[in-house]
C-alpha cells in the first residue's frame, strides 16, 4: 500500500514539474514572440471618387500580443514602393496614391508600460474629388520602426481609392419601417396619376415570416405596393390601388415572381385619368390594364382611417420586407418605359414631377434624405442596417 502511495505521489510530482516546466516554455515563448501588428483589416476599400466627396480620414489600430514592461515607440508612414507588392498579392492594378492626395497626422506613437496598444493612427485624405475616377489607387501603410519585434505579415495596411459605382451602401429594412409624414398633406390626398419606383433585393422571400405579406411602399387601404399574398406567390408583386382588384393577378404570366439574392427593379403607374395600370420589372412591361378607380390618397386608407403612408409597413408591424432597398422615387407623373428601363439606379433630382426621391444611401443612423425638392426626409423607427453595394453589377 505505502508503495502505490509512493508511486502516485511520484507520478504527481512528475506531472506538477512538466506542467511548470510547459508553463515556463509558454512564457518564454510569448515573451519572445511579442510583436507588434496592425490589427485593422488588411485591405480598406471605401474611399470613392465622387464630385460630393473631398476629404475623408481613415484611422489605423495596432497592438502587442501582450502586456510590456516599458513604453514602446512604434513609427508609421507611407510607403509608396508596396504598390507592386500589393498589385501582385491581391492581383489589382492599383496606382500609387501621390503625396498631394493624403496626410498621416501623427507618424510616431507610444504603447505605454502594461498595454497592449496606443492611440489609433489616422490618415486624412484630401481633394479626392480630383483624382481619375477610372482609376485606382492605394496606399500602402506601414510600421516603419519599433522598440520591439513587428510580426512581418500584418506590418502594412492598404488603403484603396476607387471610381464610385452609382450606388454603393443601400439599406437592410427588415424588421424595420420608415413612416412617410408628408409636409403637406393635402398635396398628396388627390393624386390623379402617380409612378412608384423601388430597387429591391431579398435573399428568401418566404423563410422567417409569420406573414404572407411585405410592403415595399403605400397607404393601406388606397394605395399599397406589396409583395406576397394568401393568393398568390410570396415573391409576386401586387398592388392595391382604388377601383378594381389587386393587380397583376397571381401567377399572371410565367416569371413574374421577383429572383432572391438577385436586386430588381420595380416601377408601378397608375394614372386614373387613362385609366392605365401598369406593371414594369427591370425595365420591361409585365403587366397593364385599364382597370383604375379615383385619385390616390397617399395620406392615409380608407379601410384604415388612422393608417399613414410608410415604407416597409402596413397595417401591423409583421408585414416588413425581408432585405435590401434602395432608389425609392415617387412621381406625381407617367413615367414612360423607356425612361424606367434607363434610370434603375440615379435620376437628376431636379426631374419634372418628382415629389418624392430617397436613395437610401446614407451608410448610418436612421434618417433618410429625401433629395427632390420636397425635401421629405424620413426617419426609420430604428437604426438602419446598412449594406455596402456596387451597383449596377459587373456581369
Amino acid at each position: 500500500m505505502k508503495l502505490y502511495i509512493y508511486h502516485l505521489a511520484a507520478v504527481a510530482l512528475t506531472a506538477f514539474v512538466v506542467s511548470s516546466c510547459k508553463n515556463a516554455d509558454i512564457n518564454d515563448e510569448h515573451h519572445y514572440d511579442n510583436k507588434v501588428y496592425i490589427n485593422s483589416a488588411p485591405v480598406t476599400d471605401n474611399l470613392l471618387i465622387k464630385e460630393d466627396i473631398i476629404n475623408e480620414s481613415r484611422t489605423i489600430a495596432y497592438r502587442l500580443a501582450a502586456p510590456v514592461e516599458k513604453d514602446i515607440q512604434i513609427s508609421f508612414r507611407a510607403v509608396p514602393s508596396l504598390t507592386a507588392a500589393y498589385n501582385l498579392s491581391y492581383a489589382d492594378d492599383a496606382t500609387a496614391l501621390p503625396e498631394e492626395y493624403y496626410e498621416i497626422s501623427e507618424k510616431h506613437v507610444t504603447i505605454k508600460a502594461g498595454a497592449i496598444s496606443g492611440d489609433d493612427i489616422v490618415v486624412n485624405f484630401k481633394n479626392l474629388n480630383r483624382l481619375d475616377e477610372n482609376r485606382r489607387y492605394v496606399l500602402p501603410v506601414s510600421i516603419t520602426d519599433a522598440g520591439i519585434g513587428v510580426l512581418e505579415s500584418a506590418r502594412t495596411t492598404y488603403f484603396i481609392i476607387k471610381g464610385a459605382a452609382l450606388i454603393n451602401v443601400v439599406a437592410n429594412i427588415r424588421e424595420n419601417y420608415l413612416p412617410v409624414k408628408w409636409k403637406d398633406d393635402n398635396a398628396m390626398r388627390n393624386v390623379k396619376v402617380i409612378t412608384v419606383e423601388a430597387l429591391v433585393r431579398s435573399n428568401d422571400w418566404e423563410a422567417e415570416r409569420t406573414n404572407a405579406i411585405s410592403i415595399i411602399f403605400g397607404v393601406e387601404g388606397n394605395f399599397l405596393l406589396r409583395i406576397g399574398d394568401a393568393d398568390r406567390p410570396r415573391n409576386q408583386l401586387q398592388v392595391v390601388a382604388p377601383g378594381g382588384s389587386p393587380f397583376p393577378p397571381a401567377n399572371y404570366v410565367s416569371g413574374i415572381g421577383l429572383p432572391v439574392n438577385e436586386w430588381v427593379h420595380i416601377a408601378v403607374v397608375y394614372n386614373s385619368e387613362t385609366k392605365k395600370r401598369i406593371y414594369y420589372k427591370n425595365g420591361v412591361k409585365v403587366y397593364e390594364d385599364s382597370d383604375t378607380g379615383g385619385a390616390v390618397n397617399l395620406v392615409r386608407g380608407n379601410s384604415y382611417p388612422n393608417g399613414p403612408c410608410y415604407i416597409g409597413r402596413s397595417f401591423d408591424n409583421d408585414r416588413w420586407l425581408p432585405g435590401d432597398i434602395s432608389e425609392v422615387r415617387v412621381w406625381n407623373i407617367e413615367r414612360t418605359e423607356k425612361q424606367i428601363a434607363q434610370n434603375p439606379y440615379k435620376i437628376d433630382p431636379a426631374s419634372e414631377g418628382l415629389i418624392a426621391y430617397w436613395k437610401f444611401n446614407e451608410g448610418e443612423g436612421k434618417v433618410v434624405k429625401d433629395y427632390s425638392a420636397s425635401g421629405q426626409d424620413i426617419t426609420a423607427a430604428k437604426d438602419l442596417v446598412w449594406v455596402s453595394v456596387e451597383l449596377p453589377e459587373e456581369n
